[in-house]
């Protein structure tokens, strides 16, 4: 079983409110089995957190009107970007959580696979037309059940499976029309970073 190959180390912040920062505390990111290091990526602090709430709070005044196919595109994009980058991402995966490369890939097909799925069901999300004639006194009457964005989410996520742990989170509150503020593993910054730059 081999691990990815050494690299130069990649640098990443986090994804606020749609832009990327590199203001928290720096970390350094070090492969378990070779104590290499891979990368840095910065920490968010308190303020960074009460922005990305007051943040997500503002999104959901839009999000919550957006249309199932413009939800659909958005997953859709995130998709197609892991799929076009899925073998520097597996290499990320496999250097930050000391994978061998054939379960990294694993996991990044995995996340494009369930990005993709997401992208189908954001204009599945509809309601029931249900019958409620149980009694005599309710005969011809009939209950309309809609279904609506909850409003935002807040997702941590351990570094086992960095991506696909998040991934599961991310997905279905994007097809929702949910904004996510997460706590995630440093591989998940390279998703992000695919991501932002296609949706």
């Amino acid at each position: 079983m081999s691990t990815a190959s050494t690299t130069a180390a990649l640098e990443f912040g986090f994804l606020l409110n749609g832009k990327w920062h590199t203001d928290g505390e720096h970390i350094d990111i070090h492969a378990p089995g070779t104590g290499q290091l891979v990368g840095t990526t910065h920490r968010a602090n308190g303020a960074h957190v009460e922005e990305a709430i007051r943040g997500s709070v503002k999104a959901f005044e839009t999000t919550r009107h957006m249309g199932g196919y413009e939800r659909q595109r958005i997953l859709r994009n995130i998709s197609h970007a892991i799929e076009k980058q899925k073998e520097e991402l597996a290499r990320i995966v496999a250097l930050e959580a000391g994978k061998p490369i054939k379960a990294a890939r694993v996991e990044v097909e995995r996340a494009a696979f369930v990005f993709s799925i997401a992208a189908e069901e954001a204009t599945r999300i509809g309601g029931e037309y249900l019958p409620l004639d149980w009694q005599a006194s309710a005969a011809g009457r009939w209950g309309v059940v809609r279904r609506f964005p909850l409003g935002p989410i807040a997702a941590i996520t351990p570094f086992n499976f960095p991506v696909n742990l998040a991934v599961h989170k991310l997905a279905p509150a994007i097809a929702a029309g949910c904004p996510i503020c997460a706590e995630t593993g440093a591989a998940d910054a390279a998703f992000f970073a695919a991501a932002s730059a296609n949706h």
